[in-house]
């Protein structure tokens, strides 16, 4: 198995985490902010769509149009970067829109992560805005940072749910003897 090979699974593996506790969760339920969280599944997608597109296309292959075409990625920014309040972004996108939007990012990420050479991954990260990557110099660092940063809204995915929803199990409860 190589390099890219292994991350493409990873990205697979929290995509695949991240979804299940996503479509777990009723879309009525999407704005729910719990007291003291601060957050709610609506934000929480509509900040994986931005931030996948950054950590592992935009700064690993450069800008793509079909992606900029289909979402207004600086609208989005402005909702759901890393400065924006979610509760000020309450109704502003709808559950089925966001899930739509997702899944394309994340088939993009799959496609382009999947097109990486070795010699790609250890290539400096493009700088097609001003703004530095926060924690890669290289584009292997770009990809699996995304990996990390998914996953750790996964975990924000699911502490909102059991808040809101009841926990998921991930089909990890003990069996009845």
């Amino acid at each position: 198995m190589t390099v890219r090979d292994v991350l493409v699974k990873q990205t697979l593996d929290a995509h695949s985490w991240t979804n299940k506790l996503i479509d777990s969760v009723p879309r009525n339920l999407w704005d729910e902010t719990p007291e003291n969280l601060d957050s709610n599944i609506s934000w929480q997608v509509g900040h994986l769509i931005i931030s996948e597109y950054y950590h592992a296309i935009l700064v690993v292959t450069g800008f793509d149009e079909e992606i900029t075409e289909k979402i207004d990625l600086r609208q989005h920014n402005q909702k759901y970067g890393y400065d924006s309040v979610p509760l000020d972004q309450v109704g502003s996108v709808s559950p089925k829109v966001l899930k739509e939007q997702l899944h394309f990012m994340q088939q993009k990420v799959v496609k382009n992560v999947s097109g990486l050479t070795l010699a790609a991954l250890d290539s400096p990260v493009e700088q097609p805005i001003k703004q530095k990557h926060p924690v890669a110099i290289t584009k292997f660092d770009a990809v699996s940072w995304n990996i990390k940063h998914t996953m750790w809204h996964c975990g924000q995915i699911a502490t909102l749910k059991r808040l809101i929803h009841g926990g998921y199990d991930f089909g990890l409860q003990k069996r009845a003897k």
